[in-house]
């Protein structure tokens, strides 16, 4: 039995290999052809295990190992921070760090660490796409904010919305013309955010083509008020399948949406969320919290009672955390939210397969479970 604990870089990765005995050896391979070959030659597919920590291209690589060895776990990030609780810390001890791991595991029976889900391929693509979306986004807040700032700089104190407004822009670009550089960096920045906002709809619109493959997930997550079809393919590419989770808690938790925990003696501490899941669902979800709120007069009754005593940042998050709970028990069940509109889901669903028809990616056989 061999155990191996990878250190895995962009251009190389540090190997530790472990035997039963103890006996320790320490290879450095590069990410090329001819030295996976040479790492291929040191495993076995009927006995040896590998260990490496997530990173940006610990999936590629599993996905380049997996069938030349017997198990290759990717080890959550979050779970390993005693790797960096060392004073000496170079690439082969955290790959030792790793193997001894991974030994401790299988050898005791006792679960070290929980591996993460390695997404299938389309599920990463679609990840990789909101993140894209997501930097857009940003860079288009930061624009809109140094367009803002100028024209408060130049006593112009318009507000955002109007300053942004598709039928005011004209104007405002053309506000500052007795200040020739001035003028020169309004016309200059919203030249670029518009340039911006046509890459974010062309973005949107790829996410929501890829969505196609999850057409019965989608449908049953826009019953609930509030949830967009660009927001349901976000809450399926954040959690690949409501299967891998045992229990809503776990699925919460997982949204980003539970706070940790710490209780000694009488002492009881609430602190922040959990940051071990992914982010881009609750994100999104959050900026649909009031149409949630309304749509349930047992959630409203709930959230008027809850916000005479609590601060309004821990209600948000109370709402949020109830709303994940009950996408969780739809995808379960396989069911439509209780309080659905009628209309307004029947509404969203068919501009959505409008989309995909005019484009030719809609037939009877499209939709195919996550």
């Amino acid at each position: 039995m061999k155990y191996v604990g990878i250190d895995l870089h962009t251009n190389c990765f540090t190997c530790c290999f472990l035997d039963t005995a103890g006996k320790k050896e320490i290879k450095t391979f590069g990410l090329n052809e001819k030295d996976l070959s040479f790492f291929f030659e040191e495993v076995d597919s009927s006995s040896t295990y590998v260990l490496i920590e997530a990173t940006i291209n610990s999936f590629a690589f599993e996905k380049v190992i997996r069938e030349h060895v017997k198990e290759v776990p990717v080890a959550n990030t979050f779970e390993l921070k005693q790797i960096s609780f060392t004073n000496k810390k170079t690439d082969k001890v955290d790959a030792y760090k790793l193997a001894r791991i991974l030994k401790a595991q299988l050898m005791s029976g006792e679960e070290q660490i929980h591996p993460v889900v390695v997404p299938p391929q389309h599920i990463q693509e679609l990840r990789a796409l909101f993140t894209t979306y997501r930097l857009l986004r940003k860079q288009v807040g930061a624009i809109k904010n140094r367009i803002h700032s100028l024209l408060k700089q130049n006593l112009k104190p318009f507000t955002k919305e109007y300053i942004f407004g598709r039928k005011s822009r004209k104007e405002i670009r053309s506000v500052c013309k007795d200040s020739p550089a001035v003028d020169f960096q309004l016309n200059f920045l919203f030249d670029h955010l518009e340039d911006l906002e046509d890459r974010v709809t062309a973005i949107k619109k790829k996410i929501k083509e890829e969505g196609r493959f999850y057409l019965k997930e989608i449908d049953i997550l826009t019953s609930m008020k509030g949830i967009s079809v660009f927001t349901a393919i976000a809450i399926i590419a954040d959690i690949i399948s409501v299967k891998r989770f045992p229990n809503s808690k776990r699925f919460a938790s997982y949204l980003r949406s539970t706070p940790k925990v710490e209780s000694s003696n009488e002492k009881t501490i609430i602190k922040s969320t959990n940051k071990a899941g992914r982010k881009v669902a609750i994100t999104l979800l959050s900026q649909a919290l009031n149409h949630y709120r309304d749509a349930s007069p047992t959630v409203k009754r709930w959230h008027d009672r809850l916000r005479r005593y609590k601060k309004p940042g821990i209600v948000r998050m109370g709402v949020c955390r109830r709303m994940i709970t009950e996408v969780y028990q739809m995808l379960k069940k396989e069911e439509y939210h209780y309080f659905r509109d009628k209309e307004n889901h029947r509404k969203k669903m068919d501009e959505y397969l409008s989309f995909l028809i005019n484009l030719g990616m809609y037939c009877d056989d499209t939709a195919r479970s996550a």
